[in-house]
């Protein structure tokens, strides 16, 4: 008799151990996923940023003559010359 419970025991306690053991691997494989997917992300973010550094670099490399002050105040500052014409329209397209 008491080997019959001893036997099932082991059993059920081999049982348990499996499915511990099954439960933990499909959680990290989850796991894995999902920062493998945020790594994925953060390299296109990070290849993204790059690209915008080299805009900078490029525009700090650009000359500072009038053409260019020209530019930044008709762009940025929304300067125009005196004999430009300016259409304002009320539609939002």
């Amino acid at each position: 008799m008491k080997s019959i419970f001893g036997n099932l025991f082991v059993r059920l306690l081999g049982i348990v151990i499996l499915l511990f053991l099954l439960v933990t691997f499909v959680t990290l494989q989850l796991k894995e996923n999902d920062l493998l997917a945020e790594q994925h992300r953060l390299e296109v973010e990070i290849e993204q940023m790059n690209e915008y550094i080299n805009e900078l670099e490029a525009e700090i490399g650009r000359p500072f003559d009038e053409e260019y002050v020209a530019e930044i105040a008709h762009e940025k500052l929304g300067l125009r010359y005196p004999q430009e014409i300016v259409f304002y329209s009320s539609d939002d397209n």
